[in-house]
């Protein structure tokens, strides 16, 4: 969070609405309202069989440790089009937006961002590791790196992608993590 103000350079204070302080800001010279949102992180759980798609990521954070692809949200997208432009760029997996189906969203306060995370399922193993990635890889739930994982935070949201698959009965799930504890539940059964 900036201290100043992007329009005229003076100093930002918390903005006060109704009596109440905001976690936004307001500018003390001209009023310009300045607000941090949380990012939106877009991933998609591609599966093939009984296994689904990691990538080894090449940039920083977390270099060489295995991840399902994703990543943030950009200007003048959909989230289904976010989705598929990541795994296109991480894992070289080409999909149409309009093939990917909604699987699970929620909130990680502790880092401000929200997640937004897409299924789909694809005949045969094959990827091209992009820029980002050091490598793309299929694993089933035994094969998984699980010492390697980027984001062992969001293991309970992966073991739910694997029961899942290996059910074949796929619901919408709506998740919370807070620094204290993970919640998950069933918004709606799907097949």
């Amino acid at each position: 969070m900036t201290r100043y103000c992007p329009q005229c350079g003076a100093i930002l204070a918390r903005n006060r609405v109704g009596g109440e302080l905001r976690n936004h800001w307001r500018c003390t010279a001209c009023g310009h309202i300045h607000r941090d949102h949380p990012m939106i992180v877009l991933t998609t759980f591609v599966a093939c069989g009984k296994r689904l798609l990691w990538v080894q990521r090449a940039l920083p954070p977390k270099v060489g440790a295995w991840a399902i692809p994703g990543g943030f949200m950009e200007l003048g997208e959909t989230l289904a089009e976010g989705a598929a432009r990541e795994l296109r760029e991480e894992a070289g997996v080409v999909l149409p937006a309009t093939e990917l189906e909604f699987y699970m969203m929620g909130t990680i306060t502790f880092i401000n961002q929200i997640y937004v995370a897409f299924r789909a399922r694809v005949p045969t193993e094959e990827t091209c590791a992009g820029r980002e990635s050091l490598a793309c890889r299929y694993f089933s739930r035994e094969e998984c790196p699980w010492d390697e994982v980027a984001y062992p935070e969001v293991n309970d949201a992966i073991i739910q992608a694997y029961d899942d698959l290996e059910s074949g009965t796929f619901a919408i799930w709506h998740t919370e993590m807070t620094k204290a504890q993970y919640q998950r539940h069933k918004v709606r059964q799907q097949s």
